[in-house]
């Protein structure tokens, strides 16, 4: 699985297996239906602890990006365009506030703000 953590980040590990997790299933790398390796696998392939992999994994299944089958082991669920949208502008909102918060200090206009969103926006696309 392709599951990229940080020993050294900030961010609980657990958050950033979820993370991950949740980034394969709305980019399509992981399908519908598909099972998701075994705690013990994933922790062992992660070096982590199967406490932070079980947390991860029970984060998933109540937000409903994975569902449990007793005795079978863990699997993607079919999502909704609607959730896949709203994940994807949750991933953004957050960052995205904090820059709001500091342009309001530093007393940008909102003007100048969403200026400065247009022009790094089409920087990206010529890279």
């Amino acid at each position: 699985m392709l599951i990229h953590i940080s020993q050294t980040s900030s961010t609980p590990m657990y958050e950033q297996v979820l993370s991950e997790i949740q980034r394969l299933i709305v980019m399509g790398h992981m399908k519908p239906d598909e099972m998701l390796p075994s705690i013990r696998e994933l922790s062992k392939e992660l070096m982590t602890s199967g406490i932070t992999i079980r947390r991860a994994y029970q984060e998933l299944e109540r937000s409903g990006f994975i569902y449990t089958r007793k005795g079978k082991g863990s699997f993607v669920s079919t999502l909704s365009e609607e959730k896949l949208a709203k994940w994807k502008l949750d991933q953004v909102r957050v960052p995205l506030l904090e820059s709001v918060v500091q342009a309001k200090k530093l007393n940008l206009e909102e003007e100048q703000f969403q200026d400065l969103i247009k022009h790094i926006w089409q920087e990206t696309d010529e890279h």
